[in-house]
């Protein structure tokens, strides 16, 4: 019986973080941008749908102008606007459906691409893990927070 109760316990809290939990709105910890995470082609990517500034701020040698990907290794994409970029991509559920691993984070800020995964530590707070190596031992994790953006379709 004890092991009954167990395996549904199991269940119960495998289901309740489906997949849809992960989809919508996250703004990030400093507050500066928001992603927005969606299912394309069965995997999990994120785009940036917000940012505190959309142009340079002043002091900036770009001030004023639309913020770009302008630190990008590739210079034939740096000319792309931050707003509306792919930071997110390529993540799927590990065997055991509990968080999504394998695929990317890239910072733009920094012209950076790592190795990404998300785990959903409530139904309001997504954990970012950016890192180094595929294992994910060598990085950096984020808490976002869930947000609903004015005239999003996941809007309360």
């Amino acid at each position: 019986m004890k092991k009954i109760i167990l395996m549904l316990m199991i269940l119960m809290g495998t289901l309740s973080y489906g997949k849809e939990s992960y989809l919508g709105y996250w703004e990030m910890p400093d507050g500066k941008f928001v992603i927005q995470i969606m299912e394309k082609n069965g995997e999990y990517v994120g785009y940036v749908r917000w940012l505190e500034d959309e142009v340079y701020p002043k002091g900036d040698p770009m001030a004023g102008m639309i913020q770009i990907d302008r630190n990008n290794p590739n210079k034939a994409l740096r000319n792309r606007k931050v707003l509306n970029l792919q930071v997110v991509g390529g993540l799927h559920f590990n065997k055991a459906h509990t968080e999504l691993v394998g695929g990317w984070i890239y910072d733009s800020w920094h012209g950076k691409k790592y190795y990404g995964s998300a785990k959903l530590l409530n139904d309001n707070t997504l954990k970012l893990r950016g890192s180094l190596d595929k294992w994910g031992i060598l990085g950096y994790s984020m808490e976002a927070k869930r947000v609903y953006l004015k005239n999003s379709p996941t809007k309360k």
